[in-house]
């Protein structure tokens, strides 16, 4: 409707990529706080990869939904958003879901794409 859009290619292959709505992204603040309480004094190499792993799938998944084919199938949008992530997190490289998430966070307007513009 009114999101942006973008498509992402990564290896080949090509996905739609959306802003989050408002309620995605009030949903995904929430949920990166409420973890941020949660952390424990887990500081260790592993625990960083699989925080930001679980974060950035959820976002990914988030943008992902706006035009993906389960859309609508499931019982909630919450419910369709899960099955995503975990499409997300069984398929996605690594390099592919870090790319993707700073395509999403930009599209939403919660990253300066500064690197981006000419130096001064």
């Amino acid at each position: 409707m009114f999101l942006k859009t973008e498509q992402f290619e990564y290896n080949g292959v090509s996905v739609t990529l959306s802003e989050l709505s408002a309620l995605q992204r009030f949903d995904y603040i929430k949920f990166v706080s409420d973890a941020e309480q949660q952390e424990t004094t887990k500081h260790d190499v592993v625990h960083i990869n699989q925080r930001y792993l679980e974060t950035a799938s959820l976002l990914v998944a988030m943008s992902l939904w706006h035009s993906h084919s389960l859309k609508g199938t499931l019982a909630s949008p919450e419910t369709e958003m899960q099955q995503i992530r975990r499409e997300v997190m069984l398929g996605w490289p690594a390099d592919a879901l870090n790319q993707a998430t700073n395509r999403v966070l930009y599209l939403s307007g919660m990253l300066d794409n500064r690197h981006d513009a000419d130096p001064e």
